[in-house]
């Protein structure tokens, strides 16, 4: 063995895509004993030789911070040679391990915080800048105490220019077998990851007036749902007009969905904290062979346009998204050829593989 590795979260389940399935898998492949504390509904499982301990979901905001608490006692009794987080709010927890231990510690910012702080519904908007702000300085001087920190994106990395240690590790997706079944009558168009206002919900089910019934299209929007009013989540009355929830879904069974779809959105709003960002359902589309239509952000279209993988929409205009739909549902060919284009893409540039190499090499430095 290399050593022991705690990786811990009070925010993200322990079956998370980046989290378990990628960085503590390879992790483990690598020779290291991992110890994985993350939110779960049970206190011990071993699963692909990582030892998951869990941690129960907070019932608010506040109860979070008391799974701070207990991760830093969990640490300072784990024996871990390295602590890895993934949760901003816990950076002061983080700076007391490593100086307790004096074992490195690394931060996984897996999203811009300032930014992402301005969007939140549940900070009164006056305040959100100066909230920002604080969360800003108090998150750089934080990280740079810690021994590494790891970024999803070169944006994110330009936060912490003054840390000793940065590494970008994109959050592209795991290998999957491409599946491509044919003679599908159902047009099924796909959204996978968190649903909310700012992700599109709203305009997505309202691109279904838009699509003539001669399409047989169905909209499948694959997560949780995150702040949407009950009078906007009336299942019966979606289901009348082709619209499925399905809630969040094991990791294993997303390739499935991806198997069955013919287009993969993801249109987000135009707000800051997407602008640069990478979200790994794009890659996920991708990587299974399907056509996306996506934001018109010059990042994704450059992505997007550029590898032939889809096309690019105004996100809140539901009835440009849907004549994009329509046009890649109806032309069987272009539709096919987008999808090797997003393959071939994904198996270049876009896959996990390459990221992989980069976490391993910064433990062997560390």
């Amino acid at each position: 063995m290399k050593g022991k590795v705690m990786i811990f979260t009070s925010v993200h389940h322990y079956n998370d895509s980046r989290v378990f399935h990628k960085e503590a898998v390879s992790l483990a492949k690598a020779g290291y004993d991992v110890e994985l504390h993350a939110l779960a509904d049970f206190d011990w499982r071993k699963i692909q030789g990582i030892q998951i301990v869990g941690l129960p979901k907070p019932d608010n905001k506040w109860m979070r911070l008391l799974g701070g608490w207990r991760l830093f006692r969990r640490a300072l009794s784990s024996g871990a040679d390295r602590f890895h987080f993934h949760d901003p709010e816990l950076l002061p927890w983080g700076v007391l391990i490593q100086w307790i231990t004096g074992s490195s510690v690394i931060y996984d910012a897996h999203e811009d915080l300032p930014k992402q702080i301005q969007t939140k519904p549940w900070i009164p908007a006056p305040l959100r800048k100066i909230v920002s702000w604080v969360a800003d300085r108090v998150e750089k001087w934080t990280a740079r105490q810690l021994a590494a920190v790891v970024t999803a994106t070169e944006p994110i990395a330009r936060n912490f220019a003054s840390c000793p240690q940065v590494t970008v590790i994109k959050n592209y997706p795991l290998p999957f077998p491409a599946i491509h079944p044919e003679g599908e009558e159902t047009n099924r168009i796909l959204y996978v990851g968190g649903i909310s206002y700012l992700r599109g919900y709203r305009e997505m089910v309202k691109m279904m007036d838009y699509l003539s019934p001669s399409l047989n299209a169905e909209l499948h929007l694959i997560g949780p749902l995150q702040h949407i009013k009950p009078e906007d989540r009336n299942e019966e009355q979606l289901q009348k007009n082709g619209v499925y929830l399905h809630g969040r879904i094991p990791f294993e069974e997303v390739h499935r969905w991806l198997a069955r779809g013919k287009v993969g959105l993801v249109c987000l709003h135009p707000v800051e904290n997407y602008r640069e960002s990478l979200p790994i359902k794009l890659f996920e589309y991708m990587s299974a062979g399907l056509p996306v239509v996506a934001t018109n952000f010059p990042l994704w279209r450059e992505i997007v346009e550029g590898s032939g993988a889809g096309v690019t929409v105004d996100p809140l205009n539901p009835e440009e998204m849907a004549e994009k739909v329509t046009e890649i549902l109806t032309n069987d060919q272009r539709r096919k050829q987008m999808g090797k284009n997003g393959e071939r893409a994904y198996r270049n540039v876009y896959n996990w593989n390459v990221e992989e190499k980069k976490l391993i090499q910064l433990y062997q430095k560390l």
